[in-house]
């Protein structure tokens, strides 16, 4: 089977996967505020609960950690209540638990799992050609140490997915990811920074392509991130895997 995953940027590091006539989204249900990064246009939350397009089908929810720009739970048990999906993966955290939705999700009876240190390395098939692998690492910033982030490793067909989110790229070097080289990594602008300097990582990416997400959207970036990116890929050369970016709503790329 040597399908297709198209990738479809939502908003921020949401990401809506499609291989095989199955969905996964990605950090795609989160809040509106405590953050600088882009929220879910109205419209977009709209069609997410009305699943017009691209949210005809949603087959399951994945989250790397509880922060506001990542995992809303309220929001994603008022997205619940108006679709049902064959499972859920989420960090196990206080905030998670208090706000009731791994209940809901019990009470539903919808598959969870609840990630945390005890579930690291674990691998899930979820369906006959996709399989999600998430793994435990830190945060970025030593502000955010103790917070419980995941990145995913999954696998569609024979393609490995790597997704990092907010992952402190200077103290994990990837070691889990084995030797067996990856389709895409999925990295921040920071991160792809240090990618193309090579300061900072001591790890390796083997990767055919380095995709960079988790950018605000141009109305929102008063971090100046967008203009960053753009003097890193100028720089970024041929001694690198090729880039490819994912900045404006739906945009899409093929893998």
């Amino acid at each position: 089977m040597d399908e297709i995953l198209r990738v479809t940027l939502v908003a921020n590091a949401g990401l809506l996967l499609e291989y095989g006539g199955t969905t996964l989204l990605l950090d795609g249900i989160y809040g509106r505020e405590g953050h600088p990064f882009s929220n879910l246009s109205d419209e977009t939350w709209r069609r997410m609960l009305a699943a017009e397009h691209p949210f005809e089908r949603v087959d399951y929810l994945l989250f790397t950690h509880a922060h506001p720009d990542h995992l809303s739970p309220e929001m994603t048990m008022e997205f619940l209540t108006r679709r049902a999906v064959k499972g859920v993966f989420l960090p196990d955290t206080r905030s998670v638990r208090e706000s009731g939705l791994p209940d809901a999700l019990a009470r539903a009876g919808t598959p969870a799992v609840l990630l945390s240190e005890a579930t690291d390395h674990a691998a899930y098939r979820i369906e006959p050609e996709i399989g999600v692998h998430a793994f435990h690492t830190r945060h970025l910033d030593k502000e955010f140490a103790r917070v419980k982030h995941f990145c995913y490793l999954v696998t569609f067909g024979g393609k490995r997915v790597l997704f990092t989110a907010d992952v402190d790229y200077v103290h994990e070097e990837f070691l889990q990811l084995g030797s067996e080289p990856l389709r895409a990594a999925f990295v921040t602008p920071l991160f792809f920074n240090v990618l193309r300097t090579g300061k900072f990582f001591h790890g390796v990416l083997n990767a055919e392509m380095i995709c960079v997400y988790h950018v605000p959207f141009r109305q929102d970036d008063s971090m100046e991130m967008r203009a960053r990116l753009r003097r890193d890929l100028a720089l970024w050369d041929e001694d690198h895997p090729p880039a490819a970016v994912l900045t404006e709503p739906f945009e899409r790329l093929a893998l």
